[in-house]
């Protein structure tokens, strides 16, 4: 922080949700010198209130927008490729009952076209008969055929996903803050930028040469105060996920198409269920979840699923809600029907503020993101100063098989140390090496945070020391997806946690 004041950066980004930590890892490979300052945690807003999937756009077909279909395909096959353990291929049962908008027959041939769409990238699609589309999901209601579809799911979650672009920022040079908010920013030729610790108060100045506004559903707003010039506009929607035990016997996504015509999932979080999504017009960014959103998710699964009870309130572990920004070109975005609208992302400069500005998008195009901004920025004048270093990816296939080589030796007498190692290796590759070092000096910490949850001490102690933890949402829900699985009570109970976020609480006061 020392330093902030003193440095002239090419760069400012305001944000540190997907867009703002791949347009920082892209420009930091470069030889950019970057500066990202988000006002809460890293992937605190929408980022981390998606469905984790990184799909191709299937319901966008519905409207008939191919070459957007297109797009989206060719970056889930991208990322597919990039992160084979960090993304994984999944099947997509669909119901087919009173409430879908095709049948049988109809299903597969739009599924046939998505799968052509993407290259045949992914497994082939299928139709199962009512009988044994039962079989398959007992937990379908019978009489209901069902399509079977491929695309991607993040195992773990959106936020960690994020994660892995600010760190790689950072690593090839880039400076990234959580908890810092821009208070004000000029330009006069240059961009005179003052940003505050929203922890302890502190205020410090610095200059840039250009200035991205990533700021998600904030985006208007911020281009306002800033006096940027910009012909996008955003309509805010709400999507709410409600966590439950699990619920369906597969490892697959089920998904169904509610009252209102809209599909909706139920997505396997390691041992638990997520059902969601809705989709609320609002007029505001807001992460609260009313009644009448859980009365809505839990009448459309109760409707579409055959459960041994019902699923009620007292069913639900864990929530969360989130506002999608969706696009517009402009007008009176509160006439604009946004069930219409779909996740693509608008790149735009302002020339003569020497600014950029972000307006939607989703994480399955983020890597197109990365790279269309690194073209806005030269536009500025702002060329790369290097070769472009590798900014997006998992560590090498023998690496992996190193590592896992070990943890074998070193997890081989724990309960579940297969699934640890793998845990540790999906979220942090070679930096896994460093957790298995720490587990041979105290076996201890091998073991388990929470039963079924394949995440172990050693790695929460790693992530409270590396990963820019500053409260405990920022371990258990961003890091890591401790409060997506397990309840608050479950937590409270945890005397290891306990004992963590007391001392992280002694740390940042």
């Amino acid at each position: 922080m020392s330093k902030m004041s003193s440095v002239d950066y090419d760069v400012v980004i305001v944000g540190g949700g997907i867009n703002g930590a791949v347009s920082a890892a892209r420009l930091s490979a470069s030889g950019i010198r970057v500066l990202l300052l988000e006002a809460g945690d890293f992937a605190c807003t929408t980022s981390q209130e998606s469905s984790n999937l990184v799909w191709g756009g299937i319901k966008y077909m519905q409207s008939y927008e191919f070459a957007l279909v297109y797009k989206l395909c060719r970056s889930r096959n991208q990322l597919l490729k990039a992160y084979p353990t960090r993304i994984r291929e999944i099947a997509f049962l669909a119901s087919i009952g009173p409430t879908s908008p095709f049948g049988r027959v109809l299903g597969l041939l739009g599924a046939s076209l998505y799968w052509g769409i993407g290259a045949f990238k992914t497994h082939s699609p299928r139709t199962y008969s009512a009988a044994k589309a039962h079989l398959v999901e007992p937990s379908f209601i019978k009489g209901r055929p069902a399509l079977e579809y491929y695309d991607a799911q993040l195992p773990d979650n959106d936020s960690r996903f994020v994660w892995e672009f600010i760190s790689t920022a950072q690593r090839l040079g880039g400076e990234c803050l959580n908890y810092q908010r821009v208070t004000d920013a000029k330009f006069d030729g240059t961009w005179k930028v003052e940003f505050t610790n929203q922890l302890n108060g502190e205020t410090r100045t610095t200059t840039s040469k250009v200035l991205i506004n990533a700021t998600g559903p904030y985006a208007n707003g911020i281009s306002d105060q800033l006096g940027l010039n910009n012909k996008s506009r955003l309509a805010l929607s709400k999507g709410v996920h409600l966590v439950v035990p699990k619920i369906h016997s597969s490892d697959r996504v089920l998904a169904f198409w509610d009252e209102q015509g809209r599909m909706f999932y139920v997505l396997p979080m390691h041992d638990k269920s997520v059902i969601g999504t809705t989709d609320t017009r609002m007029d505001h960014v807001t992460n609260e979840v009313t009644d009448e959103d859980r009365d809505f998710l839990l009448r459309q699964i109760n409707a579409q699923m055959s459960l041994p009870k019902p699923l009620t309130k007292e069913d639900i572990i864990s929530e969360r809600a989130g506002v999608r920004p969706l696009v517009t070109s402009g007008g009176n975005s509160d006439e604009i029907d946004w069930h219409k609208l779909s996740r693509k992302h608008v790149v735009e400069t302002d020339s003569a503020h020497a600014a950029v500005t972000l307006f939607g998008g989703k994480l399955t195009d983020c890597l197109n993101i990365g790279e269309e901004v690194i073209d806005a920025v030269g536009k500025l004048g702002i060329a790369p100063t290097q070769a472009t270093a590798a900014w997006f990816g998992e560590d090498s296939a023998e690496d992996m098989a190193k590592f896992l080589g070990e943890a074998q030796l070193v997890l081989g007498e724990i309960a579940d140390g297969r699934d640890i190692a793998a845990g540790i290796w999906r979220r942090h590759g070679n930096r896994g090496f460093e957790i298995l070092s720490a587990i041979k000096a105290n076996p201890e910490d091998g073991q388990a945070v929470f039963e079924g949850l394949d995440i172990c001490r050693a790695e929460i102690n790693h992530v409270l020391r590396y990963e820019s933890v500053q409260t405990p949402e920022d371990l258990l829900r961003r890091r890591l997806p401790i409060t997506m699985t397990r309840g608050v009570s479950e937590i409270e109970k945890n005397e290891f946690l306990q004992q963590k976020l007391a001392r992280l609480a002694k740390v940042t006061a």
